[in-house]
């Protein structure tokens, strides 16, 4: 049999900060990070297990500084270790699977059979030499980040923001943006028309009077708002099927002159037909997407089943998909006042309904794949920049005025966020019509 290398199987220092998901994708120092927490912390001097209250002046080296309980298996026994021993331990047991899982499989390419009782053993000498290595890549891995606060591991800084940004803005060509013609006067006069009985829709897409609008592409326009270009189209998911249950809207601000992206917003347009139970939304969102689904589960945990039902049958729900602002422009209300102008020139639902504005903060703040590993206190530290947006957007939405969002709430998207294969989408809507039995 060919020689499988166990030792060439350890991550290097190129993949140090290496974020896919799935059992044989590089682990990052986030990854290793959120192994080690995952275990009780020990105390020495008092020989107890002693949790940390707070992590916020913890850096990485003293995660990996620190010692932990290691459970041996299913014996019932443990054995402290410190962190750097765990990572290792991490790197090098996934190193052994894997190197497992490649005899096997070269052992049936041979000739062999699956389910023989052929024992695969790795070279003794790289077997011997498995932990320092292993060690080793952990350090590599861990070492850029050594002196940065744990906490920023978990927390995204808007990762993957930029990609959204200019993937979807930047080189937007001009033609598929032609000027307004609803300007920022015309959306002053919705807010208030003395004399109106109800406010009229400005045909924001300048639909009216037109045959031939193709359903396949997005009706788009730009107007100027400030320095800022406004930039926004929408388009309908589903047309061939029904057209008014989920749209896309995407809302941007560009810098005028030089067209620099500076923020932009994705909200979903979600119209449901009439539903008795959280299963009901289940179903119908699950035919989507996942990110639908995912929305329907985060709705149930948020609203409680009668709100549910009551918000999703009277309302058009307007999620915030995607909510990105460019770091030089932060914290300068940039996003609020994106998003601002979004919602005023969305399109009025046919059937009336007015709009619900839904928000979920968490997904912006920490991957969700950690959620469960990293302890109470350091979770509710990554929580608190999550509350703080949802105190300030409760308060700038108590005080907005805007004329068709009549009520808002907020959901715990991180929790349900690509929670997986198709399987375990199954289980999750099985448990939740157990319930509603």
């Amino acid at each position: 049999m060919k020689h499988v290398s166990l030792l060439a199987l350890l991550p290097t220092g190129a993949s140090a900060f290496a974020t896919a998901t799935g059992p044989n994708a590089t682990p990052g120092a986030a990854d290793l990070a959120a192994h080690v927490l995952s275990h009780e912390r020990y105390d020495a001097a008092a020989n107890a297990p002693s949790p940390r209250t707070d992590y916020k002046s913890v850096s990485v080296e003293d995660v990996m500084s620190d010692e932990y309980v290691f459970p041996l298996g299913e014996t019932g026994k443990s054995i402290i270790l410190s962190g750097a021993q765990i990572a290792a331990g991490f790197l090098a047991e996934r190193a052994a699977d894997e190197w497992l899982e490649l005899a096997r499989a070269q052992h049936v390419a041979e000739g062999g059979t699956a389910d023989d009782t052929t024992r695969h053993v790795p070279d003794p000498a790289e077997a011997d030499q498995l932990m320092d290595r292993a060690m080793e890549s952990a350090e590599r891995i861990l070492a850029p980040f050594s002196a940065a606060p744990v906490a920023s591991l978990f927390e995204t800084h808007y990762r993957g923001g930029r990609e959204f940004l200019r993937l979807s803005w930047e080189g937007l060509p001009e033609d598929l943006v032609p000027k307004s013609r609803r300007p920022a006067a015309a959306v002053a006069a919705v807010r208030h028309s003395p004399g109106e009985a109800t406010p009229r829709d400005y045909d924001p897409y300048g639909l009216e009077g037109t045959s031939d609008y193709d359903v396949d592409k997005p009706l788009a326009y730009r107007e100027q708002i400030g320095p800022f270009l406004l930039t926004m189209t929408y388009r309908h998911e589903y047309p061939q099927v029904d057209d008014e249950r989920l749209g896309t809207a995407f809302a941007v601000f560009h810098e005028a002159g030089t067209d620099i992206v500076a923020a932009a917003v994705e909200l979903k347009l979600v119209k449901v037909p009439p539903i008795q139970s959280s299963a009901d939304l289940v179903y119908v969102l699950d035919t989507y997407s996942g990110e639908m689904l995912s929305l329907a589960l985060a709705a149930t945990e948020a609203l409680g089943p009668e709100r549910l039902c009551s918000v999703f049958n009277t309302h058009r729900v307007v999620f915030i998909s995607t909510w990105e602002v460019r770091k030089p422009w932060r914290g300068e209300g940039l996003g609020v006042a994106l998003l601002r102008e979004a919602l005023e020139r969305l399109p009025a639902d046919p059937d009336g309904r007015p709009d619900a504005l839904c928000v979920a903060p968490e997904p912006y703040q920490t991957e969700a794949r950690y959620l469960e590993q990293l302890p109470p206190a350091l979770r509710r530290e990554l929580d608190v920049p999550a509350q703080r947006l949802t105190q300030h957007l409760s308060e700038w939405l108590e005080r907005a005025s805007l004329p068709n969002v009549k009520t808002h709430f907020f959901i715990p998207m991180a929790k349900h966020a690509g929670i997986g294969s198709a399987g375990e989408n199954a289980r999750l809507i099985d448990r939740i019509m157990e319930s509603e039995a």
